[in-house]
């Protein structure tokens, strides 16, 4: 399954394994990202979302894509050398 972004002004097709929902969420509704140690980039998560007795995680998506994007980049310039 691909979902569609818009990504500032470009239109990037992201392959998924599966979208259950797609939903709204309220101010109300979401809290700030703690603090994460390790391997997880706190810039990624914009935030919380709870729904009912579901938690969500809110990606940056821009700051996920361009993080990846740039380790793709390190990953071919040692393929290369």
């Amino acid at each position: 399954m691909v979902i569609v972004l818009n990504i500032g002004s470009k239109v990037v097709g992201m392959v998924v394994d599966a979208v259950s929902d797609v939903i709204t969420l309220t101010p109300e509704q979401m809290r700030p990202t703690p603090e994460f140690t390790g391997a997880i980039d706190s810039g990624s998560v914009l935030a919380l979302g709870t729904v009912n007795d579901r938690m969500l995680i809110l990606l940056n998506i821009e700051r996920v894509i361009d993080r990846t994007d740039t380790e793709a980049q390190v990953d071919d310039a040692d393929q290369q050398n």
